[in-house]
């Protein structure tokens, strides 16, 4: 049987890198793009071999540059089956000092790029009659916080696009869904647990729980694998069905 393809756009990111492993452990064909220093890129290429992968170290925003990454896909394994747009970055700043060309940039990065992906790679699921789009929004798609505009507008964005792409496939055998990932363990996070525990001369696991307890009551950070293994599900036969859906895992965060 031929083997599946899964492009995960900011794979050279902590999350879409995980998902990008997880998948090509399962025998999957992987497309790595994002935009990153070359020894960064140099070292996550060395993850994989290059028979069963692809590699981009572009800017995702450019339609002309997501159409170089989907044709060159399509070229070398035929189609995409899974498309898990997982690209995004972060800025904090309050509505009336928010600076315009961040806003614009946060938009063309978390929005505007899933758009450009969803819409090259529809007509290939098509062709081939399968496909799972998989969108990686945030609690941020489904509530706020403050200080976060661009960051929220645009997972609420990617929330309701997922929306769309779900209703206007419903009755094709490709599904979309967002997932809305609580705090996850990665290196930025990491970044201001030290902080914190510099600053209030805590020990690295009660730095965890000072900046968990105020949003994820489980006192537990979501892992990278919990949220491949999720995505791995939505594109089994039992999933079929899951369309349309924003799927929260984040410790009862957005319970409250």
């Amino acid at each position: 049987m031929r083997k599946k393809t899964i492009l995960v756009t900011g794979s050279t990111g902590a999350i879409g890198l995980s998902i990008s492993e997880y998948f090509y452990k399962k025998g999957y064909n992987v497309i790595i793009n994002g935009k990153c220093k070359p020894s960064q890129f140099k070292r996550v290429k060395k993850k994989f071999k290059s028979s069963r992968a692809l590699f981009f170290n572009i800017d995702l925003t450019k339609s002309s540059n997501v159409k170089r990454v989907i044709n060159a896909t399509v070229k070398k394994f035929k189609t995409i089956d899974v498309l898990v747009n997982c690209a995004g970055i972060q800025y904090v700043e309050s509505i009336d000092k928010y600076p315009e060309k961040i806003w614009r940039s946060m938009m063309d990065i978390n929005l505007t790029a899933p758009y450009l992906f969803i819409k090259e790679t529809l007509p290939f699921m098509r062709k081939s009659n399968w496909g799972r789009i998989v969108n990686i929004a945030s609690t941020h798609g489904l509530i706020a916080s403050k200080k976060k505009s661009a960051y929220t507008a645009s997972k609420h964005g990617l929330v309701g696009l997922s929306k769309v792409v779900a209703l206007e496939t419903a009755e094709e055998n490709i599904t979309c869904n967002s997932i809305c990932p609580g705090f996850v363990l990665t290196e930025l996070i990491q970044d201001q647990i030290d902080v914190i525990a510099k600053n209030k001369r805590l020990s690295n696991k009660e730095a965890e729980i000072e900046l968990l307890k105020e949003k994820q009551p489980s006192l537990n950070f979501i892992k990278k694998e919990q949220i491949a293994k999720l995505i791995y599900f939505l594109c089994s036969k039992e999933a079929s069905e899951i369309t349309g859906s924003a799927i929260s895992i984040d410790g009862a965060w957005t319970a409250q």
